[in-house]
């Protein structure tokens, strides 16, 4: 079988801790451009990323998706995504990379998808601060800069809390007011849920009854938290994933078309291409043709 085009790079590429549960990375953005070139072109992570812009501008696209970049923009990434970017030579700001193994270790109960910017399905991946905000997040971003420069006593420790602390002031930021009614954070913690359970069986198109009943709740229910929080049906949902994918291996893999239908549970290769074509206008060929011209 053509093997995948597509480079996925792991967080020990970039000199990170040697064993899993201690993969951790920081760097100013300057620096890192400067020092990995090879990440300029599309690619895929198998661990998490949060990057801040506080200086320049440019192009970030991810997963098919252009953003404009200018100082005060957050960009959040999960395992998986696809990204890239064009960005003017002054450009600079923090990333972090880390993995749900290092965050767990310190908060075995938690998982970095509790965390709405990593909810890729549901939000953009996109956050714009204020001055304010900075005033708040800039001495956490110091703090952990200083620490991860360090061999001080329980320094893993420290870099955990103070990435907990990030995480905590990024979700305030980004959903001020999620908590104030107990009733919509549970209806945002089904939709999260909704999103895990979609990443994990849309291969095998199951019906939304399927994903009622794991979530424990009515169908209709599902559909009506959906509806009122994405205006889209969880049905759409799995296909915006399905289609994702889709997407993914089409430009970034050698595999044909049919084999493509084949990986994503559609054994009928002429149902997966008029599937595709209803929803992005265009044959799977056809998008993969305009869109392998764009790649650098």
């Amino acid at each position: 079988m053509p093997k995948e085009l597509l480079p996925i790079y792991q967080i020990q590429d970039f000199k990170a801790r040697e064993q899993k549960a201690q993969y951790f990375y920081f760097s100013s953005f300057a620096a890192h451009l400067q020092e990995h070139l090879f990440i300029r072109e599309p690619h895929k992570h198998d661990f998490y990323i949060v990057l801040f812009i506080n200086r320049g501008t440019g192009v970030h696209t991810i997963d098919f998706k252009e953003y404009d970049v200018k100082p005060g923009m957050f960009f959040f990434m999960t395992p998986g995504q696809v990204h890239s970017w064009e960005l003017s030579e002054d450009a600079d700001g923090y990333v972090m990379f880390f993995t749900q193994e290092y965050y767990a270790r310190e908060y075995p109960s938690r998982m970095l998808l509790d965390y709405p910017f990593f909810n890729a399905l549901l939000y953009n991946p996109v956050m714009t601060v204020t001055q304010e905000d900075e005033s708040v997040l800039i001495p956490i971003f110091h703090k952990l800069e200083h620490e991860h420069k360090q061999a001080k006593l329980m320094r893993e420790v420290m870099l955990s809390r103070y990435l907990d602390v990030l995480l905590i002031e990024l979700t305030r930021i980004f959903r001020p007011n999620a908590g104030r009614a107990g009733h919509q954070g549970k209806e945002q913690t089904l939709l999260q849920n909704l999103e895990r359970l979609i990443d994990m069986h849309y291969k095998e198109h199951q019906p939304v009854a399927y994903y009622a009943e794991r979530l424990h709740v009515t169908k209709k229910h599902l559909n009506t938290v959906c509806r009122n929080y994405l205006s889209k049906t969880p049905k759409e949902l799995m296909q915006q994933r399905t289609l994702l994918e889709a997407q993914r291996l089409l430009v970034h893999s050698e595999l044909t078309s049919s084999q493509i239908a084949a990986e994503l549970g559609y054994f009928d290769s002429a149902y997966f291409f008029r599937f595709f074509k209803k929803h992005r206008g265009v044959t799977p060929e056809q998008f993969r043709v305009t869109n392998k011209k764009s790649l650098p």
